[in-house]
């Protein structure tokens, strides 16, 4: 009897006995070895090999054959990965390249000064923002011990309510001249680009309390600020491996980051599955970010590119970063607002949670 091939394979024996029965059709065996009582019981050398020895011999040739051709596509595998890899790795690179003239004094003026940061307009992009963070950072759902900002830019609103809720808040960026800017700020340097006093009173009145607690405000912040790290969200692990606790942040937010050092979708929902790790179970992750954005300046005649996020791509890449969507909310930016800095027409936020 013929033994089963090594291995054993069901598909693989299916696929050797389809072959050997189309081969037998090829084969004119002697009439003698299918009647003769000497080629049922003996075998001489010199004797045609009997049916099932050819079998045997066309088998393994089979097998070998097989062995090679599964060896070959699974080094073509390896090899379409790792071109795919250095692709990626060129493109992350690239972006890379772009921030290296970012300027944070240029890119906060454009930005974070009316008309865009009008506080007394309703429809003014920094109040809405502000407005979205104060009323997730107050819901009960949010709340732990550390708050972890990722890509804090040389921004500081995105944790001016949270703050408020979390003991420890750690900032991270991935360039050194936006992590001068935070720390002249943390200690109170003279030379930062810009006053956030405006900022600081608008989140008081969020807060229900009068505009000249922005002081007190501010020395919150500083006291909880633990630490300003450097960040690189297209790395597996973004952060130092001693950087957080080992049950990870309780909360994270993230403004205008991932879909700005990202080179294309995939890039950013690779992003948000990196930083992903960084939560604890049952975390939540606060995002804003660009829509419709294909370029902004980081700076004169710094232009870097965005990936153009809809709404369905937002949802649909924090369903596959394996969060849990709880909301997401859509500003349309107004015409006026639309300056030149930029050709971003809107702006979401979306709070979801690590289950």
């Amino acid at each position: 009897m013929v033994s089963a091939p090594r291995g054993g394979e069901h598909e693989q024996n299916k696929c050797y006995q389809a072959a050997w029965s189309e081969q037998q059709d090829h084969y004119l065996w002697p009439l003698e070895l299918k009647s003769s009582p000497k080629h049922k019981h003996t075998h001489d050398s010199t004797d045609t090999p009997t049916h099932t020895h050819r079998y045997i011999v066309w088998l393994r040739g089979l097998q070998r054959t097989w062995t090679l051709t599964t060896r070959s596509r699974r080094q073509s595998h390896k090899e379409n990965r790792r071109m795919e890899e250095k692709g990626r790795e060129k493109a992350v690179a690239a972006m890379a390249a772009c921030y290296q003239r970012f300027d944070p004094a240029a890119y906060l003026q454009y930005n974070y000064t009316p008309p865009r940061a009008d506080f007394a307009r309703k429809d003014s992009i920094v109040p809405w923002k502000l407005a979205c963070l104060h009323r997730a950072f107050t819901e009960d759902d949010v709340s732990g011990e550390l708050l972890v900002d990722i890509g804090s830019g040389p921004t500081l609103y995105q944790v001016l309510s949270g703050c408020e809720v979390f003991n420890k808040v750690i900032l991270t960026d991935f360039l050194e001249v936006n992590r001068q800017e935070l720390r002249r700020w943390l200690q109170d340097e003279a030379g930062c680009s810009l006053d956030w006093t405006p900022y600081l009173q608008h989140v008081c009145k969020l807060e229900g309390r009068r505009l000249s607690a922005w002081t007190e405000k501010a020395a919150k912040l500083r006291q909880v600020i633990a630490d300003i790290l450097p960040i690189d969200v297209h790395c597996s692990q973004p952060l130092a491996p001693d950087a957080l606790p080992s049950a990870g942040a309780d909360c994270l937010v993230s403004c205008f980051c991932l879909e700005s050092v990202s080179p294309d979708l995939a890039a950013f929902t690779r992003a948000l599955g990196h930083i992903w790790k960084l939560l604890r179970p049952g975390g939540h992750l606060l995002l804003i970010g660009a829509l419709g954005e294909s370029y902004y300046f980081g700076g004169p005649g710094v232009r870097i590119p965005v990936v153009p996020l809809n709404e369905a791509q937002v949802c649909a890449s924090l369903k596959e970063s394996s969060y849990t969507l709880i909301r997401l909310e859509v500003y349309t930016l107004p015409q006026d607002m639309r300056v030149g800095v930029d050709d971003v027409t809107g702006v979401f936020f979306a709070k979801a949670r690590k289950d």
